[in-house]
């Protein structure tokens, strides 16, 4: 399963040491103070967060967009 940039992106907003704890902290989100588009990423997000092992989660590279080679 693949993240989008955006997706990725938010992740690196939260504590990604483990996927328990990422998902713990974006759930812990007041999402009726987000917008419609940001809710929708936040759900989706953790949707596939869930759908994966932690060692899947291992082996992903977490970096803003703005980190990544072109």
């Amino acid at each position: 399963m693949f993240f989008t940039v955006e997706e990725t992106n938010l992740m690196c907003c939260f504590d990604t040491s483990s996927r328990k704890r990422l998902i713990a902290e974006m759930k812990s989100l007041p999402i009726n103070e987000l917008d419609d588009e940001m809710a929708e990423l936040l759900f989706h997000t953790v949707r596939k967060l869930e759908g994966i092992t932690d060692e899947a989660f291992a082996q992903l590279y977490i970096a803003p967009d703005s980190m990544m080679d072109d």
